[in-house]
């Protein structure tokens, strides 16, 4: 096929499912077909194509790219159009995909479940009445339902591999600093990471080869070797695989158990050592994690001030009255909160009771992740403790929201690759998905992994390829 094939090929799936998912807040058709249209000629001459020439990918509404919108899902940057790209996005276009959209996020990645957005809430494609995660639920759906084969996303918690399980994809947030945030509206700066959401473990590796790499534009970031696979070499017999009971503790539905030891079962007929172990509990790191995300993103936040950015109240002269105005009527209410409880935190009063010791406590949960890879080689989980919830549930369900990052926060909080790979569906026809953590740099050894299991348990990727038209109504 030429690319212009594949493009067309993908709009028309676009314009088919997204009426329902609603994944996307803008498309860029015309620039993709002149991208592709480029290729068709290079490949016409015979020419060398880039690495993924012709791919479509679609990016969150968090990463920059010159001349096109900017918007976070927030009323704040309605119209907002930024004077350059994102790293990620300048090495996406070298390598020759085909970036055809923005996809819908929790507003100023706050959230978990995408109905944060200023613009709508997206639909999980396995079931239109529950949610597909967040807050990049909107590049796992547009990949769950078979849209783009791959998306980018950004994490702070979770917020690749929550909506990777959530929609039965791949989610992979790398090693902190092995992709540059250069061009990502901060949350959390020191938590924040760009990575990529796939509905193959080859996709995986290619884009992740392609993104990776020391940024000068990004102090972070560091020199990435080449992802190169072992191949026939890969003998996973004498691997040893932590399972923190602590972890599962948190797990509520029985499934999400019962497969996951499934799939212990198939790796130890493979010879792997798998023991369960100690570590400190998730809730622990769910409360530090609740301390400095929202400090680090009310110092982030405080430029949108109605004067650089966002919208300007008329008639106000006084200048703190003015800025008031410009937050109140540009962010909602969950990033008011957090924000909120952000500029608490670092108050005099009590910074040295909460931010001060959160960060103490998040060196202490760095250093025993780093002691237990001592001893093995991976950490599994499950990536979340439930299946996709509800669409618009009530505040009874808040803390089922705000919990389902909690499996994923440990290894934020140390900067550590952690993959979501698939378990296949429950009896409800809803994703389920396991998470492999590993220590620092280890990418290609978790891809690898990663790749045993699909083998071995037989599951992968639930692309959703039909929607159901009906349901959406």
């Amino acid at each position: 096929m030429s690319a212009r094939e594949i493009l067309k090929d993908c709009k028309d799936r676009l314009e088919e499912r997204d009426p329902l998912l609603k994944a996307f807040v803008a498309t860029s058709w015309k620039r993709a077909e002149k991208k592709a249209r480029s290729l068709d000629e290079k490949r016409a001459r015979g020419e060398e194509l880039p690495p993924m020439a012709g791919v479509p990918v679609a990016i969150k509404d968090n990463i920059a790219r010159l001349q096109d919108t900017l918007t976070c899902c927030s009323r704040f940057l309605q119209g907002f159009y930024p004077g350059y790209s994102a790293t990620v996005v300048e090495k996406l276009e070298k390598a020759g995909a085909l970036i055809i959209g923005r996809t819908n996020m929790d507003e100023m990645a706050m959230g978990s479940t995408t109905e944060k957005s200023a613009y709508f809430p997206t639909r999980n494609p396995h079931d239109l009445g529950k949610v597909p995660g967040g807050s990049s639920g909107g590049s796992a759906a547009a990949v769950g339902g078979g849209i783009v084969p791959l998306a980018l996303g950004s994490e702070t918690g979770g917020s690749i591999r929550q909506p990777a399980s959530f929609c039965g994809v791949y989610g992979l947030r790398a090693t902190y600093g092995r992709i540059s945030r250069f061009g990502l509206v901060a949350y959390a700066s020191s938590l924040d990471q760009i990575g990529p959401l796939a509905g193959d473990l080859q996709d995986l590796w290619l884009v992740l080869s392609q993104i990776s790499g020391r940024d000068s534009r990004d102090s972070t970031t560091f020199d990435s070797e080449d992802l190169k696979r072992s191949g026939d070499n890969f003998d996973p017999r004498g691997l040893r695989i932590a399972i923190p009971r602590e972890y599962l503790e948190q797990v509520e539905d029985e499934e999400v158990l019962e497969r996951m030891i499934e799939v212990v079962r198939d790796l130890e007929q493979v010879g792997v050592i798998v023991e369960e172990v100690s570590f400190t509990s998730p809730g622990r790191a769910l409360a530090v994690y609740s301390v400095i995300a929202p400090a680090e993103a009310s110092s982030n936040l405080a430029r949108f001030d109605g004067i650089r950015f966002g919208p300007a109240p008329e008639a106000e002269q006084d200048w703190e009255a003015f800025i008031t105005k410009s937050r109140d009527e540009g962010f909602g209410k969950e990033v008011k909160n957090r924000i909120f409880l952000g500029t608490v935190v670092l108050s005099s009063p009590y910074r040295k009771e909460f931010f001060d010791r959160a960060l103490v406590a998040r060196e202490e949960i760095r250093e025993e992740l780093h002691e237990l890879f001592k001893r093995f080689d991976l950490v599994l989980s499950p990536a979340t403790p439930t299946p996709a919830f509800s669409l618009g549930a009530g505040m009874e369900e808040s803390l089922e929201k705000f919990m389902s990052d909690i499996l994923a926060i440990p290894g934020s909080l140390a900067g550590l690759p952690a993959i979501s790979i698939p378990m296949g569906l429950n009896r409800n026809g809803l994703p389920l998905g396991l998470q492999l953590m590993g220590p620092p740099r280890s990418e290609p050894f978790l891809l690898e992994f990663s790749e045993l299991v699909k083998r071995e348990s037989g599951y992968g990727a639930e692309v959703k390829l039909e929607i159901d038209r009906e349901a959406g109504k």
